[in-house]
Parts: structure tokens; C-alpha cells; sequence
């Protein structure tokens, strides 16, 4: 009897251990539980910062995407510094490439209570993950902007599109996208935030998707180059500088002066002719047989009227504007007209009143910077050739309205966008306050052109034919958008410190 009561005992005893242990367990388990299913959601609030930080560094490299990040954090229920939470973000550091400042990541860490682990010591538990966000090449080098246009992406004629990237189209019009004719297009995708229609023998590789979410302003973040002004000068000698409108010279240095009726260079044979730094006006009219044609840096007037700030045609050899000194710089208070064949070069300024090309045959070399279009815009109808590195073209209001890029002549066009500066990756750039239904430009390389950069016109249309560069690129963007010939379109970014333009975010861990 004695034995049974023994063995009744060591079972109750058994028993309750199992049970003690069974619930300590589940006590762990509870613990751990929750424990994992906060660092989970701590998990998720770290890779929303990070996107977040990483949008807001693509328009500001001070502490605002500092700021993003801990909002973001805060709105999934971690705030630093409130319940033991500290969000930490650290640029560059625990990136794939500390060096790269596109890059963020972001930190959260909190002494999670538990409920308990406290009997055996551990009341809090320090739970802790990272997120590392940063931009990356946008998806699409070719957008249409305009909310409801029909045809907003219009491809008509014989067009072959080939392009390593993709087209967003954000008019919700049942035709937003129209193709009509022998049209074939090779993109990685293809999205409309309408509907698309076709005529003729059209192919789409891959299908379109419709429907899609219109998309933002790729480039609205994108800050325009400061614009100067121009203010005539006053007049400084009386009637029209005649003196080597005839007759045979050597060479010949000018100084500058302002005459109220202008310069007239109209039929001299000279070697060599300079015009020294300073201002020059009102107009000046040039032609001839000139060996050489020199201008230093200064400021070049028509005297505020309609005429041309400087005409350039004749049988001249070379013009040259020369590279300005330190703080020097061209100022064209009216058009800049080259007509002839000859080569020039340019300078980066302040052309009020835009440059026009008419029917020439000219070659013309853009020096590496930007140039300020401020009325008038860029027009070249001729046979020309042009050529220019490093260079942007801001196209913005000024003398006599605002006027279109026009190329479209027969011109041999190799002009690519700066590879560094706040400019990077901008070859075209109409000013957004420029009215919806101004002027469109219309942009027709031959076949041996190529434009590398963004082709970026918010407010109004671009006629496009051209191409990428062999190892270059090309972005598109307008309001609405009209490609009517053969155009490829590289996506290779490696020319530039920063990588496309057109920047998207993303996690990298």
C-alpha cells in the first residue's frame, strides 16, 4: 500500500514539472514570438524609410532625407526616441558602395519589453534591423506627359523604335498611344495610362499594358540654370560704322564701341579681323572675304530693336568666339544669325534672342557649357553640321516670345549632354513655364546624327528622329511626343558620374 502511495507521489510530481516545463515553453514561445513578429514589422517600417530617404535625396543632399526616413518610421509605429526606439540614418553606411551618396541606409533599433522572459532576467530584449535604399536607373527613357491628349505618342510613316528601356504614356484618352503605317517597336515594356489604337502593319514587343497609373514628371525635380539679362548699352559713336566695308586689309582689331546705326563689314578682303572684349552695337552686319573671324567675350546689341545682334555670311574661312577669360562672358542682347559655309565656334551664354541657321552650310562647334536660348530658340534649316560636347540648351522666353528648337534641315547633328555638374545628362531643357500649346520643337537628325542626353520639353511637343550614339543614350520626354522615322535609343549611362537622368528608388538590402 505504502509502495502505491510512493508511486501516486513521483507521478503528481512528474506531472507538475511536465507542466511547469510545458508552460515555460509556451511562455518562450509567446516571447519569441512576439519578439519575431516586431522585428518583422520593424523590418518592414526600415525598408519603407529607406525608400522613402532615397526619394528625397534624388531632390536634396541636406538632412531632409534624414527626416523622410524618420517619418515614414514613425508612421509604422516607430518613433525615434519614444518607447525605447532610436532610427538612425547613417548616409552611405551599410550600402553596397559606401562611396556612392545616391545611396542610404537606415537603421531601427528598441529594447523590446517581453512578458516572460523577465523571470529568469531578461525583461527587455534589444531587437534591431537595417535597410539600405538608393536610386537606380529609371525604368522608361520615353514619356508623354499630357494627362488626356489623343495621339500623345504618335508614330506614324516607317518607324522602327528599338530601345533597352521602356515608354510610359499618361494620357488616359482612349488613343494615347496611335501608330499608323510600317511601325515596329521593341521596348522592355510599354505602359498607357489610356488606350492605344493602330493602323497599318504595327508590332509591339512586348504588348502595351493600359490602364497603367499615370506617372510623375521624371525630370520635375530638375532645376533650371539661372537665366541673365540684358540690358542694351548706351550708344557711344553716331551713325553706321562703314570703315572696312570695302578694300583690302590685313589684319584688323577693333575696339569696342556702340554705334547708333551699327557695324557694317559688308565687302572687305581681310586676313585676319578681331573684334577685342567689350560691347559692341547696335547690330553688326558681316560679309566679305575673311580669312579669319575672331570675337572676344562682351556683350553684342542690336540697340533694342528687331535686327540681329550680329549677322555673319559671306566668304569667310573660320570664326572662332573664343573661350572668355575669368569673369568674362557673351552676352547677345538680339538673334545671332550664321549664314554661309564656313566653320564657327560658340560659346556658352546668353543668347536673347536665340541663334538661327537659315540655309546654310556651316559647321558649327558648341563649346562645352550651357547655352541660354531666351526667345528665339535654336533654328538650323540648312545643311549644316553640328557639333558639341558637354553641352545643354535651356530653352526659355526672352526677345521677341518664345520660339521653338527647330532642326530640319539636312543637318549632321553629334551633340551630347554634359557628363558632370547640375546639368548632368540634359542635352534640351524648355523651361516648364513655358504655356501648354506654345510652339513645339521638332528635333530631325539624318541618319549619321546622334543625340546623347535628355530631350526634356514639359509643356509642349517634340517631333523626334534620331539616335543614340553607339555607347550613348537618348531620354525623351514631352508633353506630347511624334516620332515619324527610324530612331535607337541607347541606355548606356556609363559616360556620367551619376547614371541616368531619370532616376527610380529601390532597396538594395
Amino acid at each position: 500500500m505504502r509502495t502505491l502511495r510512493h508511486q501516486a507521489g513521483q507521478i503528481f510530481f512528474i506531472v507538475a514539472f511536465s507542466i511547469v516545463t510545458l508552460m515555460g515553453f509556451a511562455a518562450l514561445a509567446l516571447d519569441l514570438g512576439f519578439l519575431y513578429a516586431t522585428k518583422r514589422q520593424m523590418q518592414t517600417a526600415a525598408d519603407a524609410a529607406a525608400i522613402a530617404a532615397a526619394n528625397a535625396l534624388q531632390t536634396s543632399n541636406s538632412a531632409d532625407y534624414v527626416q523622410a526616413a524618420k517619418d515614414v518610421a514613425s508612421l509604422d509605429g516607430f518613433t525615434d526616441g519614444t518607447n525605447g526606439v532610436t532610427v538612425t540614418v547613417p548616409a552611405s553606411s551599410g550600402c553596397p558602395n559606401a562611396a556612392n551618396q545616391q545611396c542610404v541606409a537606415v537603421t531601427i533599433a528598441q529594447a523590446v519589453p517581453t512578458f516572460f522572459l523577465g523571470a529568469i532576467g531578461y525583461s527587455t530584449v534589444n531587437v534591431s534591423v537595417q535597410a539600405s535604399g538608393g536610386t537606380v536607373n529609371g525604368p522608361a527613357c520615353i514619356y508623354a506627359l499630357d494627362p488626356s491628349a489623343a495621339d500623345a505618342i504618335s508614330l506614324t510613316g516607317n518607324v522602327n523604335i528599338n530601345v533597352s528601356c521602356g515608354i510610359i504614356d499618361d494620357s488616359t484618352s482612349a488613343s494615347a498611344l496611335y501608330a499608323n503605317g510600317i511601325v515596329n517597336v521593341t521596348t522592355t515594356s510599354t505602359g498607357v495610362a489610356g488606350n492605344y489604337s493602330s493602323t497599318g502593319i504595327v508590332t509591339f514587343t512586348p504588348k502595351p499594358i493600359t490602364q497603367i497609373a499615370p506617372a510623375v514628371d521624371p525630370l520635375g525635380s530638375l532645376q533650371p540654370p539661372s537665366v541673365g539679362t540684358c540690358t542694351q548699352a548706351a550708344v557711344t559713336n553716331a551713325g553706321t560704322n562703314t570703315t572696312y566695308s570695302g578694300g583690302i586689309w590685313g589684319t584688323v582689331n577693333l575696339a569696342p564701341a556702340v554705334y547708333s546705326g551699327g557695324w557694317n563689314i559688308s565687302n572687305p578682303i581681310i586676313s585676319r579681323l578681331n573684334f577685342a572684349a567689350g560691347t559692341y552695337g547696335n547690330g553688326i552686319n558681316i560679309g566679305g572675304d575673311i580669312s579669319s573671324l575672331n570675337f572676344s567675350a562682351g556683350q553684342y546689341q542690336n540697340g533694342g530693336g528687331s535686327g540681329n545682334s550680329i549677322t555673319i555670311g559671306g566668304n569667310i574661312s573660320i570664326a572662332v568666339f573664343a573661350a572668355p577669360g575669368a569673369g568674362q562672358s557673351y552676352t547677345f542682347c538680339g538673334p545671332l544669325s550664321i549664314s554661309g559655309n564656313f566653320a564657327i565656334t560658340l560659346q556658352p551664354g546668353l543668347y536673347y534672342g536665340g541663334i538661327t541657321v537659315p540655309a546654310a552650310n556651316a559647321s558649327i562647334t558648341f563649346s562645352p557649357g550651357t547655352y541660354i536660348l531666351a526667345g528665339g530658340g535654336l533654328s538650323v534649316t540648312g545643311n549644316s553640321t553640328l557639333t558639341g560636347t558637354g553641352v545643354t540648351f535651356y530653352n526659355t522666353t526672352g526677345l521677341g516670345g518664345y520660339g521653338p528648337i527647330n532642326l530640319t534641315g539636312n543637318e549632321t547633328a553629334n551633340l551630347s549632354a554634359p557628363t558632370s555638374g547640375s546639368m548632368e545628362g540634359i542635352l534640351f531643357f524648355q523651361d516648364r513655364t513655358i504655356a501648354k500649346g506654345s510652339s513645339g520643337s521638332t528635333i530631325l537628325g539624318n541618319s549619321n546624327s546622334t543625340f546623347n542626353g535628355a530631350l526634356y520639353f514639359p509643356t509642349t511637343s517634340l517631333n523626334y528622329i534620331g539616335n543614340s550614339s553607339a555607347s550613348g543614350y537618348t531620354l525623351l520626354i514631352a508633353d506630347t511626343l511624334s516620332i515619324t522615322g527610324n530612331s535607337s535609343l541607347g541606355d548606356n549611362y556609363s559616360s556620367l558620374s551619376n547614371g541616368s537622368p531619370i532616376r527610380s528608388s529601390a532597396l538594395y538590402e
